[in-house]
């Protein structure tokens, strides 16, 4: 059986977090990276334009989450923000911060990069199998916070 498969590379989110619960790292103070997230399709049978998944669906209207076409939405959770879980004991206070302009809060209900990528799998998978009618999955996403770290999740 063949399986067609294609990448998206999403990059450039300038983008702060904590794992609030890693006590024994230093991942549990604010940090952040410059993210990418590799996003990988597959499907068994192509488009009418022999593609498994159309390259420029993230700037496409029809496709949206919160609203937002998936490109925007992008940007809106990563770019120049800072990503807590909902469960981080200081929650209140990176609200405080947001109230007063000092910085751009989005919540997930738990983080770590595996978790991101999840998340994202989670938010942008319906969409996929939506507007395919069950011809395409998402079914990985990378989170790549440098050149020497990166997380995923695999659906199978």
């Amino acid at each position: 059986m063949k399986i067609y498969k294609a990448e998206k590379i999403l990059d450039g989110y300038s983008c702060c977090f904590r794992q609030f619960d890693a006590n024994h790292s230093h991942c549990k103070f604010l940090h952040g990276y410059s993210l990418r997230f590799r996003l990988h399709f597959s499907s068994k049978t192509l488009d009418s334009n022999n593609w498994s998944w159309d390259f420029g669906w993230t700037k496409d209207t029809r496709y949206k989450i919160e609203e937002l076409n998936v490109k925007e939405w992008f940007t809106y959770m990563f770019d120049h923000t800072v990503i807590v879980s909902e469960k981080d004991p200081f929650l209140k206070e990176f609200q405080k911060f947001e109230e007063k302009g000092i910085i751009q809060l989005r919540v997930i209900p738990n983080f770590s990069s595996e978790l991101l990528a999840e998340f994202i799998l989670l938010k942008i998978n319906p969409i996929i199998s939506t507007y395919s009618h069950g011809r395409a999955v998402l079914d990985r996403v990378d989170v790549i916070e440098n050149d020497k770290n990166s997380a995923s999740v695999t659906i199978r």
